[in-house]
């Protein structure tokens, strides 16, 4: 993507987020100021949102155009989860006010559902929200910075 096309499409990522999506992204830019200002999160640019890490081994959870994330551990945790993050932050693009109902409320309900009961639970992916956001994510983020890793996960 040479940087022409990847400006245009920089802005239009943020002003389908500030409009159509801004249901996410509104509250999502006053949580991550606030966790950058008051937890010292740092912010790293992650394709065209950017992504705040605020500690903890934990994962990550989307605020629209922008993400919350636990530690920078360089490697492929890191690397799929802010490439999983940007996946839904492509589906807030989508979905616009819905992805809080569609996306947002379904991943949190599987999330403390697997977090405070014993397992197994299915892998992270299995649910078809959570495939399509690390799949996109990955087709994304290699378009704008010119990588090629593959997402390899298949679905059952």
């Amino acid at each position: 993507m040479n940087k022409f096309v990847k400006v245009l499409w920089g802005i239009g990522f943020w002003l389908v987020s500030l409009t159509w999506g801004a249901l996410m992204t509104i509250p999502g830019l006053i949580i991550t100021g606030f966790c950058i200002i008051f937890l010292k999160g740092k912010l790293h640019r992650n394709g065209f949102s950017y992504i705040v890490e605020i500690g903890g081994n934990w994962g990550g959870l989307d605020l629209g155009a922008v993400a919350l994330c636990g530690n920078y551990y360089p490697g492929d945790w890191y690397e799929h989860t802010r490439r999983h993050e940007f996946g839904h932050a492509v589906q807030q693009l989508i979905f616009g006010p819905l992805q809080v109902f569609i996306v947002g409320i379904p991943s949190a309900i599987r999330y403390w559902y697997q977090r405070l009961t014993p397992g197994p639970h299915q892998e992270h992916d299995q649910a078809i929200y959570e495939y399509t956001a690390s799949k996109w994510g990955y087709i994304w983020i290699n378009k704008i910075e010119g990588t090629n890793l593959k997402y390899t996960f298949k679905r059952k």
